[in-house]
């Protein structure tokens, strides 16, 4: 393909960049997408694991509206429960929605992107060179997995990080400790109980928050105006930043910038958001069968022999020390643009952040012209969503949307409108 050939390109084939390719092929837009499909989903996340969100939260980005989670699990005859969703089933649904909606996605890694003149250079892992004049990044959790300073002394053999496991079951009749009070911990910590690990949980807060369980029946007119359904859960300050990413965008940098980085670390905000908290179907496989360390905070942590040695603070106050065979922090995910390994050091210091994350126009176009970021890097833009499934919808439209707007505008641009009824594939 020519240099001037190619007017987008999609880094990243996880549900955002999958997202947004199915948008920009419904409208016409011409495009080569590039990463391996849905990878972390098929190789890094623990076997056995349920999602956080519901089926009716976990859908990827259709922009007719017809492959969802609900529709697959029938065409496949799988039981859709609604309420809890396994790994297994939702891998193989965003599969099937990528092999049917984007079936060009080229398994290649991006080595590097840079921008010469009006149009970036990329090249790939088997060495061609691709130029294109919009390029959208969506690599996902990948390079932001988030663990504290205060284990960075700990070397890789006794410390990972939650997202680092498909196997649990490595760690049979091991000692581990997991660090956190989310979902992941939570499950992490269950996972390896089940598989008969000695494991404790590490909490810094004083108790662990889990959501409620489905009531039967219709809810009543006080508790759906109260405590509004969403995507991300029920309450007045998720249905916000579920439903409305543009009037959360609109909002105070300092707030969203604190909304964002609070959310799943335990401590309140303007919004009070809900902090870290667990499903409750996790619950009895927690309580009772899994040592919990409430009101404990890591001070610094070092290796004794074939240990590694945690200092914390415990509940009353006073230092103790906990030793294990390994480490697991369900510490969370921060997006920093410096860590993605493929960005050329001018773009990334050519690029206005927020907290070391991308600031984006309300159609995710950075500082940058024609660079574009997805997913968890644009959630201090439009908070919290952007790390759910539940985003991928309002961010693969906005992206697409300003993409095609733009060819439109531009008289060279002959991509925009041709075979669009020949992308609009059916599920």
């Amino acid at each position: 393909m020519g240099e001037f050939d190619l007017p987008v390109a999609v880094i990243g084939a996880g549900p955002f960049g999958v997202s947004t390719a199915a948008y920009l092929r419904s409208l016409g837009v011409e495009f080569r997408i590039f990463g391996s499909p849905m990878n972390r989903w098929r190789t890094q996340m623990p076997a056995g694991m349920f999602l956080k969100s519901e089926g009716f939260a976990s859908n990827l980005a259709d922009p007719f509206g017809r492959c969802t989670l609900q529709q697959f699990c029938h065409e496949a005859a799988l039981p859709y429960e609604g309420e809890r969703v396994s790994l297994e089933t939702f891998t193989r649904y965003a599969m099937s929605f990528q092999q049917r909606l984007v079936p060009m996605v080229e398994d290649v890694s991006v080595t590097m992107l840079d921008r010469q003149a009006d149009k970036f250079q990329m090249r790939l892992a088997t060495g061609e060179e691709v130029r294109a004049k919009k390029v959208v990044v969506a690599t996902g959790l990948s390079n932001a997995e988030y663990i504290p300073a205060e284990l960075a002394r700990l070397p890789a053999e006794f410390l990972s990080h939650s997202s680092d496991h498909y196997d649990l079951g490595k760690f049979k009749g091991r000692e581990v400790v997991v660090i956190g009070s989310g979902q992941s911990a939570l499950e992490t910590a269950a996972l390896l109980n089940e598989r008969q690990a000695t494991v404790r949980l590490l909490v810094r807060r004083s108790s662990i928050e889990w959501h409620d369980g489905p009531t039967p029946g219709p809810r009543s007119l006080w508790q759906r105006v109260r405590r509004p359904a969403s995507p991300m859960g029920n309450g007045l300050k998720l249905w916000f930043c579920a439903t409305a990413p543009m009037m959360f965008y609109h909002l105070p940098e300092q707030i969203r910038v604190g909304v964002v980085r609070t959310y799943g670390q335990g401590r309140r905000t303007s919004l009070e958001l809900l902090g870290p908290a667990g499903s409750w179907w996790l619950k009895e496989r927690i309580v009772g069968h899994v040592p919990i360390l409430l009101g404990h905070s890591v001070l610094g942590a070092e290796t004794s022999g074939s240990k590694a040695v945690l200092h914390v603070k415990g509940s009353d106050g006073m230092p103790r020390h906990l030793t294990a065979d390994h480490v697991i922090a369900a510490t969370g995910y921060r997006f920093n643009v410096g860590s993605l390994p493929f960005l050329a050091e001018r773009l990334k210091s050519g690029l206005r952040c927020v907290q070391q994350a991308p600031s984006l126009s309300p159609g995710f176009e950075s500082s940058i012209p024609g660079l574009y970021f997805a997913g968890i890097a644009s959630a201090y833009n439009f908070g919290p969503v952007m790390r759910f499934l539940c985003g991928t919808d309002y961010a693969a439209r906005c992206i697409s949307d300003d993409i095609a707007r733009e060819q439109r505008r531009s008289p060279s641009s002959v991509s925009v409108g041709l075979a669009s009824a020949r992308n609009r594939t059916a599920c």
